[in-house]
């Protein structure tokens, strides 16, 4: 027991304000990740593979994670806080000061029923895990 004790107060200890912390070290961006400007920009395409790609914005590591939308048409819209736009078509740019960061409009027209009153919303076949 004198020895889980000691074992205790030495792991507390360590915690101390004098121990190096790891926010420092995790602060500055790694210098192989690219802008977010050269990922993210207006009439890019959107391209599944780099849509959600971590990038540095402002000195800061961004992981904008994206969401991804089957549309009634049979396109797929991306989506994430920098940006938006259907995959193979050009990307618009979400503004800074945008509070949703969610493209309204087009999700809604993605969404919409197709010919025949199907969408991905209301498809049996749509298990959630396309």
């Amino acid at each position: 027991m004198a020895i889980l004790a000691v074992g205790l107060a030495l792991s507390v200890a360590g915690c101390g304000s004098g121990s190096a912390s790891p926010i420092a070290s995790s602060s500055v961006p790694p210098n192989d990740l690219p802008a977010c400007s050269s990922i993210y920009k207006a009439g890019a395409k959107v391209v599944d593979a780099t849509f959600g790609l971590a990038c540095v914005k402002n000195e800061q590591v961004v992981s904008p994670r994206p969401v991804k939308l089957e549309c009634s048409d049979g396109r797929q819209l991306r989506y994430n806080d920098l940006a938006w736009g259907f995959v193979g078509s050009d990307m618009t740019i979400t503004p800074d000061d945008d509070p949703s960061k969610v493209p309204e409009a087009a999700v809604d027209t993605c969404l919409q029923p197709g010919p025949g009153g199907k969408s991905a919303a209301n498809d049996p076949a749509n298990t959630g895990n396309n």
